[in-house]
């Protein structure tokens, strides 16, 4: 098949690493892959540096027509087969250039799980007969598209995947130097680029509690605009117990240094970074929000708390750092569940049996 890949993303993402895991996965799999991004985005030069195709196409808004002539020019030189949007403004351009081609395929995947705005605009965006598939990376996500109106038949779960290296034992004592950890104390991690729904300042309100128990546990916030945290880390008096690393791509490493990962969403559509933790052996714990528990079964594979708790967050994290033999039963448990259900190549292998169901159907 020939399958272009269409992304807005200019910084480095989940939803960003997930779509060039999958078409280089797809580009193994024998076919022709070209990804179409935004000029000087970080999925750009990652793809370029990886072998995939890529070309440069800029996108600034929705419907934005210079854009649409773009990728309709892309899809003609590539003679493309199936377009597959990976972001919401790649969706809506993506969506009138194959209108204007006629390509047999478009396909849109949906990577969070917010409500669909019920506006003229969102309804002809995603209720489109020209859409003819819909990827959803959650039941969660499959959830909220369906009470918008779209049928069931036409959206495959197909969930965010695994494919990273394994940190290696001597990067727990490395990091810890490099960010100013202490060598013994207990860390615990939470990587997610700062937002209101991550939940990030529940995770800083529960950690007065878990120090008072553990006056040495050290809490490690990393992901993009983290430093935005400092006024409450100076409130919360936790300036000696807490480190923002900010933006960080040796995601391995970090996970290699910790001893346990905690994603305190109020909303989220999978948790691709709760995977990775639980699939490098990690003890988890996470909100019983959104696509969450499709990862974390409570008190099988991790811990589930409700969203917004701090106080029921610090107690699940005392609990297992007072436990740690049953911490490390979970984790077990946990990283067999991932291996198990959430890797690239069963995935990649899913979505080439999409693409060729909808080209059967077009």
């Amino acid at each position: 098949m020939r399958i272009m890949y269409l992304t807005e993303s200019t910084g480095w993402s989940g939803g960003a690493q997930q779509a060039l895991w999958m078409a280089g996965a797809l580009q193994k799999r024998g076919h022709a892959m070209v990804l179409a991004c935004q000029p000087g985005s970080d999925i750009l030069a990652r793809a370029r540096a990886s072998g995939l195709p890529a070309v440069e196409v800029r996108m600034r808004q929705d419907y934005d027509l210079p854009s649409v002539g773009g990728v309709a020019s892309l899809l003609r030189a590539h003679r493309t087969e199936v377009l597959h949007a990976q972001h919401s403004t790649a969706h809506a351009i993506g969506l009138m250039a194959a209108w204007w081609i006629k390509i047999p395929v478009f396909a849109v995947t949906r990577r969070v799980i917010f409500p669909l705005k019920k506006n003229v605009f969102s309804r002809l965006k995603y209720l489109s007969g020209r859409i003819n598939g819909y990827v959803a990376i959650s039941t969660a996500v499959k959830t909220e598209l369906m009470k918008a109106g779209l049928d069931s038949s036409r959206i495959e779960i197909i969930p965010s995947v695994m494919n990273q290296e394994p940190g290696r034992s001597e990067d727990r004592s490395q990091v810890r130097r490099e960010l100013g950890l202490a060598s013994a104390a207990p860390v615990i991690l939470n990587i997610s680029n700062v937002s209101e729904f991550k939940g990030q300042d529940i995770l800083m309100k529960a950690a007065p509690d878990v120090i008072r128990r553990f006056p040495h546990a050290q809490f490690l916030f990393v992901g993009r605009d983290t430093e935005t945290l400092k006024p409450l880390v100076d409130r919360l008096s936790l300036s000696a117990s807490v480190r923002l690393a900010g933006f960080r791509t040796d995601v391995p490493r970090l996970l290699a240094a910790a001893d346990l990962f905690v994603l305190p969403s109020l909303q989220e559509a999978a948790g691709t970074a709760l995977r990775e933790a639980m699939a490098a052996g990690l003890p988890c714990i996470g909100t019983n929000a959104g696509g969450i528990p499709e990862s974390i079964q409570h008190e099988e594979t991790g811990l589930l708390v409700p969203p917004a708790d701090a106080r029921a967050l610090a107690q699940a994290i005392c609990r297992l750092l007072e436990n740690p033999h049953q911490a490390q039963t979970l984790a077990v448990r946990g990283r067999e569940f991932v291996r198990e259900h959430f890797m690239l190549e069963p995935a990649s292998v899913r979505m080439e049996g999409f693409y060729e169901r909808l080209l059967a159907q077009s």
